[in-house]
């Protein structure tokens, strides 16, 4: 079991030093816009780069299916901590796109290896709550990556989070190495030699396409947008507007932690339905009002619900998939969470540019929201 608890929380480490440095970009946007005089476009078009995670983790997700894993996580921890180094010498939004770009190579192997990994180790009674620790974890990466480079950035320069969070990074590489150990549920059966086909893993999880990519949708374009939102239209400083969300994604990351015994509760539906019904509510919240009595009552109880439908989704998925193509089944749904929120991100900063109104990709994603609520029941009904 010692084994076990270390495998778990390294394997989260990696995932907080990941979404840790997504983040980290979310948090310098206010203050990048002012600094290259970047349009809505440009901060759409840096999310769009999602896409690149994309179809790097479908093959990454392929490949664990077949080989050993293990340092596939420590090639995208490399990799995440490089462009951070790169970022360093970053003075354009050319510069800060091609970064960008390598930023999301690296974060294609975390999900698809790392989750996958997880539940294979812990198939069982023990696995919600295996996948609630590793989504907490990692969201207690976002929330201090959100909650402190806005200020860090405020006060010694944007480039000094840059530089800790690849620190961070290249931590995680020499801990996977040392501490990870390969064991007999980390490799899937029949290891190398798995005949099934993306579409055969695709036909058991399609109906929830919708749903996967209205969760990346509500978290990419509330994490882009929000702290902008806030800014611009009501006079937040970049700190206090990263702290704001760092709240939300706190809340959830309590929540993420307890998702084991409130699914044994409540049950996964109610648990997915509450969270996209909030999605379709708290956005339309946050496009209407900056004032501080409102927004912050509005995040917590958005993030509290809306955190809540990640390990839920992850566990469905591992219910209705086998181990021999559960890397296939996460690089899918991540690539699907990750592409879907990308292009909403992308769409909706074109829509902001042209009506030059922050206030309209959170009108966007509700209604994605409600598509999603809608979907998940069908789902529960068959």
């Amino acid at each position: 079991m010692t084994d076990n608890r270390r495998l778990l929380w390294t394997i989260s480490f990696h995932h907080a030093c990941n979404d840790g440095t997504l983040m980290v970009l979310v948090a310098l946007i206010p203050i990048l816009v002012e600094e290259m005089s970047l349009s809505y476009y440009d901060i759409g078009l840096l999310g769009f780069g999602l896409l690149v995670s994309v179809l790097v983790q479908f093959m990454v997700g392929r490949i664990a299916d077949r080989v050993v894993s293990k340092f596939l996580l420590e090639v995208g921890a490399g990799l995440m901590g490089a462009s951070f180094v790169l970022m360093i010498l970053v003075d354009d939004f050319v510069t800060l796109f091609a970064v960008v770009i390598v930023m999301r190579v690296g974060a294609a192997f975390y999900h698809p290896v790392g989750t996958s990994w997880i539940t294979r180790e812990f198939s069982g009674p023990h696995l919600d709550t295996a996948i609630g620790v590793q989504s907490g974890v990692g969201n207690f990466g976002v929330i201090l990556a959100l909650g402190t480079s806005g200020f860090m950035a405020e006060a010694y320069g944007w480039k000094t989070p840059c530089v800790l969070w690849a620190a961070l990074n290249f931590a995680a590489v020499i801990a996977g190495t040392l501490l990870l150990k390969e064991s007999r549920a980390s490799k899937p059966v029949g290891l190398g030699q798995s005949k099934r086909s993306s579409r055969e893993t695709l036909d058991k999880m399609w109906l929830l396409v919708i749903p996967i990519i209205g969760g990346g949708a509500l978290y990419q374009i509330t994490s882009y947008f929000g702290p902008i939102g806030l800014t611009e239209s009501g006079g937040w400083s970049a700190g206090n507007a990263d702290l704001a969300f760092a709240a939300w994604i706190c809340i959830g990351t309590v929540t993420s932690y307890y998702f084991g015994a409130m699914s044994a509760r409540y049950g996964k539906a109610a648990l997915l339905k509450s969270g996209y019904l909030v999605g379709i509510m708290a956005p339309l919240a946050l496009a209407f009002s900056s004032q501080w009595q409102i927004v912050i009552p509005v995040v917590l109880v958005y993030g509290a619900l809306l955190f809540m439908t990640y390990p839920a989704l992850f566990s469905i998925i591992t219910e209705v998939t086998d181990p021999t193509e559960r890397g296939t089944a996460f690089g899918i749904l991540f690539g699907f969470q990750l592409g879907g929120g990308a292009t909403m991100v992308y769409l909706s900063g074109i829509a902001a540019d042209a009506l030059d109104d922050p206030s309209i990709p959170f009108v966007i994603v509700s209604v994605l929201a409600l598509a999603s609520l809608i979907t998940v029941h069908i789902w529960y009904s068959r």
